[in-house]
């Protein structure tokens, strides 16, 4: 069974303080790019579009802020009171989903402070998570683990090819992960450590993960999180695919993508520089093969990039006689199909008129896919 077909749901505990951030607001707070880190991650999610649901718990003074911040995806995104500890938060958190419809199959919990994940990876997760009843990521020891005395005197040195380090996401049958909170007394909810295998007997199937799959702790971290969003923020490219686009047809579109405040170049080839791209194309012969064509590169391209935030979006133009419903149909359900082949994309057709050489300021026809019904 594939992700698409189960319901899932993500639960992100966001109720902390930071102790270790040293600062007065909590690092979840902390803004990046003018966002805070805690939406940044929300909105990670919110584009998986086989995620059914997602659950942030947060604490009493953040509640209105963050519910404020979500609006934008109410349709997806519940924002739940959270308790004083991490595991009293996720049980809060699950407890919530018994009103969610339909009922979950798998539900996630991931660190709000964790903004880079790779989709196939949390896609591997669930599925295991299903077939397991829990699934969660792994990375291999970077530092010699010791044990020493009461005098601070070392007596162990654990072999580091026998242990891994736990990292999130982390995913559960919504059963094993109710019955374990359900089950949890008060020392689990201050110290435990793997509560589905301690009260369901359910061990976790172990996936090794991506090295992107780091946390924000510290200020210094930061940085780290600004540089790689900045060379994973929404930067454009146009390019002339088919015949000789007019100037002014491309003059239109960099005009109105600049206008958002967007980096936006012409380019002839396709780079990890970008991760929205603008074919237009102004001939429909052989169109089908064209547009397959440079989206798969745009595909291949990405694929390679672990370190993505923004899902890759390809808009493709044709600036045609509209009269022409026959190349129409064709472009429209030619990008229908690529939608539904490669759903890691964002796919959008527009046709546009010519006339004297001038684009129109409005688009006469645009679709998206995949179209809500």
């Amino acid at each position: 069974m594939s992700s698409a077909e189960l319901a899932v749901v993500v639960v992100l505990p966001a109720s902390g303080t930071g102790d270790r951030f040293s600062c007065q607001t909590p690092k979840q707070f902390a803004c990046l790019l003018d966002k805070p880190i805690f939406f940044h991650t929300v909105m990670a999610f919110y584009r998986f579009d086989w995620v059914q649901n997602i659950v942030i718990i947060v604490s009493t003074e953040h509640i209105d802020r963050v519910t404020a911040m979500v609006d934008c995806c109410k349709d997806k995104v519940k924002v739940v009171l959270g308790s004083n500890t991490r595991h009293r938060s996720i049980r809060e958190g699950v407890q919530a989903l018994m009103h969610v419809q339909p009922v979950p199959d798998v539900v996630v919990i991931h660190d709000v402070v964790r903004p880079f994940f790779d989709e196939e990876v949390v896609k591997t997760i669930v599925k295991n998570a299903f077939v397991h009843g829990a699934a969660g990521v792994t990375r291999p020891l970077v530092s010699t683990v010791i044990q020493g005395d009461e005098n601070n005197m070392l007596t162990a040195s654990l072999d580091r090819n026998l242990y891994r380090a736990s990292e999130m996401p982390q995913a559960f049958k919504y059963g094993v992960i109710k019955e374990a909170y359900e089950k949890a007394d008060e020392n689990d909810l201050d110290f435990g450590t793997e509560l589905a295998l301690k009260h369901c007997q359910t061990p976790a199937k172990l996936i090794p993960g991506p090295d992107c799959l780091w946390k924000i702790t510290y200020k210094k971290d930061l940085y780290a999180a600004e540089g790689i969003m900045k060379e994973t923020g929404i930067c454009v490219c146009i390019q002339s695919v088919t015949g000789s686009a007019s100037e002014a047809v491309l003059q239109c579109l960099e005009h109105h993508i600049s206008e958002k405040g967007l980096s936006c170049k012409r380019v002839s080839e396709v780079s990890l520089d970008f991760n929205t791209y603008v074919f237009v194309h102004t001939e429909k012969s052989d169109i089908t093969t064209m547009l397959e064509t440079m989206s798969q590169e745009v595909c291949d391209c990405h694929r390679r990039n672990k370190y993505e935030i923004v899902k890759p979006c390809v808009i493709h133009v044709f600036a045609g006689n509209l009269l022409d419903t026959e190349t129409e149909r064709e472009f429209r359900e030619t990008i229908a199909k690529l939608s539904k082949d490669q759903c890691s994309v964002l796919w959008y057709g527009v046709i546009c008129q010519v006339r004297l050489n001038v684009c129109c300021s409005v688009y006469l026809h645009m679709f998206v896919y995949p179209q809500k019904v």
